[in-house]
C-alpha cells in the first residue's frame, strides 16, 4: 500500500471526515498537490487541533483556517454547489516558492 501511495500524483478528499487532516499530511509529506473539501471537525490521534491563539478548533471555519496554515501557498476557494463547498488546496512545492 505504501508503494502505491508514494506513486500518487495528487491527493483528493471530498468530505473525507476524519481522514481530512491525514490526507493533507500525507500529501505534504510526499510533496504532492492536494485538495480537500472538509465537512466536519474531528479530533485526530493527537486530539483536536488548535488555532494559533491556542484555542481548540471547533468550527468548520476554524478547521479550514487550520488546514490553510499547514503549508505556505495553501489556498481556499468555494465550489459551485450547495452545502459544505469550501475547498482547501495546495498545488505543490512550487506554490510555497511563489
Amino acid at each position: 500500500a505504501w508503494q502505491l501511495l508514494q506513486r500518487c500524483s495528487v491527493v483528493v478528499g471530498m468530505h473525507p471526515d476524519q481522514a481530512t487532516e491525514p490526507a493533507v499530511d500525507l500529501a505534504l509529506a510526499l510533496g504532492r498537490p492536494w485538495a480537500v473539501v472538509p465537512c466536519c471537525v474531528y479530533g485526530g490521534a493527537r486530539g483536536r487541533p488548535r488555532r494559533l491563539d491556542g484555542r481548540l478548533v471547533r468550527s468548520h471555519g476554524d478547521f479550514v483556517e487550520y488546514l490553510r496554515r499547514k503549508a505556505p501557498g495553501v489556498r481556499v476557494a468555494k465550489l459551485p454547489f450547495e452545502g459544505k463547498n469550501t475547498v482547501v488546496y495546495w498545488m505543490g512545492p512550487q506554490e510555497a516558492d511563489s
